[in-house]
C-alpha cells in the first residue's frame, strides 16, 4: 500500500510538469535513460505507440530468456499493420552491467530488430519498476530474482494489460494488441 502511495504521489507531482499526458502515464517520469545505440532518451520519448515492456537482464540464465522469447512469440503474431505501431521495450534490472554496449550485443545475439533496450540508474529502474508492479531483489549469487512479466502500455504510457507467467497468455497478448 506504502509504495502504491509513494507511486502515485510520484506521479501526481510529474503530472503538475506535464500535463501533456494522463495522470497514470510511465511517460511523466523525468527518467533519463541510455539506448542500446548510446542515445539518451525520456521514456515519453516512446510516446506515440502502444509499449510491449519488460524488465529483464542481459546475463540471466533463467527467467529473461524466456520472457524475451515471449515477447518475440507477441510480436510475430502482430499483423504488419499492428506491428508498424507497436514498440518492443527492455529495461535492464542491472544497469551497472547492462551499458549499451552490453545492450547491443544482447539485441544482435537475440535479433531484435527495431526494439529499444534500456538502461538507466538504479534509482530510475527501482521507480519504474514499482509503477509498473515489477517485484526484484538482488541475490547473493550476483543474479536477480524478479517478477515474470510483460506490460502492454498504450500510446499515453497507460498499462492496458499485463501478463503475468509463461507463454499460455502469448496469444491473448497479440489479440489484444491486435484489436
Amino acid at each position: 500500500m506504502i509504495r502504491w502511495m509513494v507511486s502515485f504521489s510520484l506521479l501526481l507531482a510529474a503530472q503538475l510538469l506535464h500535463a501533456d499526458y494522463p495522470g497514470d502515464s510511465i511517460y511523466l517520469l523525468e527518467s533519463e535513460w541510455h539506448t542500446q545505440d548510446s542515445k539518451k532518451v525520456h521514456l515519453s520519448d516512446l510516446a506515440g505507440k502502444k509499449l510491449v515492456l519488460s524488465m529483464t537482464y542481459t546475463s540471466c540464465q533463467h527467467t529473461c530468456p524466456t520472457i524475451v522469447s515471449n515477447m518475440q512469440a507477441i510480436e510475430k503474431n502482430l499483423s504488419d499493420k499492428v506491428r508498424g505501431n507497436v514498440r518492443f521495450v527492455l529495461v535492464s534490472l542491472m544497469p551497472q552491467s547492462d551499458t549499451p554496449a552490453v545492450l547491443k550485443r544482447y539485441a544482435n545475439k537475440r535479433g531484435l530488430d527495431g526494439w529499444t533496450l534500456l538502461s538507466g540508474n538504479e534509482q530510475d529502474v527501482r521507480l519504474l519498476a514499482m509503477i509498473l508492479d515489477v517485484k526484484y531483489k538482488a541475490l547473493e549469487n550476483g543474479e536477480i530474482s524478479h517478477s515474470n512479466l510483460i506490460t502492454i502500455l498504450d500510446d499515453q504510457g497507460r498499462i492496458e494489460q499485463q501478463i503475468k507467467g509463461t507463454a499460455s497468455k502469448i496469444e491473448l497478448a497479440a489479440k489484444h494488441l491486435n484489436h
